[in-house]
């Protein structure tokens, strides 16, 4: 009983506080060992870190020599010759120049500004004072030389009135030059007839004429009819709606017409019409 005694009032207590000194002592260690450790692998890191940064620092000497070198030989120049210009060498390049041909057959439309009209005489510049078309004279045939009275009034100096020309009305293709065809060298005598007996031509019968209006020009190339509105750009371009029809009296290389309507003479474009029919 004596021992249980001795052993619950002093050597269990004893133990007890020898337990709890030790468990003390050992979280202090490690709480030392930790912080001892983890600054020295810092302090490592950063002596590593500073040496690096010293050698990097570190004034190098590079050993005195000649950086750039010169050549032994210059190589030899090709003497200048002067050669023409190739002005369409960079023709395909980018946006040269373009064929303007084939994008018009494209779209079918033509363009004032971006198509250059050929060298022609002054009056026939779009920007100058509207040109005044020449009257078309065609060739006169000769008649073979008979005995008439034709004949005899040419002989005197008359002129033989010739077949009225209101009932029908020529159209040429183009604008021709008027031309004289020489007349005969030897003309047969004239037969000896009074003047009293040749009589006037006889009247035209009735309804023989042109139902067309009085704007209609004598003489003209062919009527067109207008497939879109036109406003004129210039004082000497004619204004138009759809289906408006035009005389056309002469035609240039450019694609512009120059016509008469029911509202003046003037320039027109010519991709904005067809035929009549």
């Amino acid at each position: 009983m004596a021992e249980l005694q001795q052993l619950q009032e002093f050597e269990i207590p004893t133990g007890r506080e020898a337990l709890r000194g030790n468990h003390s002592a050992l979280l202090r260690v490690a709480d030392y060992c930790e912080d001892n450790y983890v600054q020295m692998v810092n302090m490592h890191m950063e002596k590593v870190a500073r040496r690096e940064i010293g050698t990097l620092a570190t004034v190098q000497r590079l050993s005195p020599g000649q950086k750039v070198i010169a050549p032994e030989s210059l190589p030899p120049l090709t003497p200048y010759c002067r050669r023409p210009l190739n002005f369409g060498c960079l023709d395909d390049i980018g946006h040269g120049i373009k064929d303007l041909s084939t994008q018009l057959s494209r779209t079918g439309t033509l363009s004032r500004k971006s198509i250059k009209a050929p060298a022609t005489p002054a009056s026939t510049t779009l920007g100058r004072p509207p040109r005044i078309p020449e009257p078309v004279q065609l060739p006169v045939v000769p008649d073979a030389p008979q005995s008439s009275p034709r004949g005899w009034w040419v002989g005197c100096g008359y002129k033989v009135p010739g077949p009225s020309s209101r009932g029908f009305r020529r159209q040429p293709l183009l604008s021709l030059p008027a031309t004289e065809l020489p007349l005969p060298l030897d003309l047969p005598p004239p037969p000896p007839l009074e003047v009293e007996d040749l009589g006037l031509p006889p009247p035209p019968p009735p309804g023989f004429g042109s139902d067309e209006p009085s704007w209609v020009p004598e003489a003209y190339l062919e009527k067109v009819v207008t497939l879109y509105p036109y406003t004129r750009q210039k004082d000497n371009e004619l204004s138009f709606s759809e289906g408006t029809v035009i005389c056309v009296t002469r035609r240039y290389s450019d694609g512009w017409c120059e016509g008469v309507c029911s509202e003046g003479t003037g320039f027109f474009p010519g991709n904005y019409v067809e035929p009549s029919s």
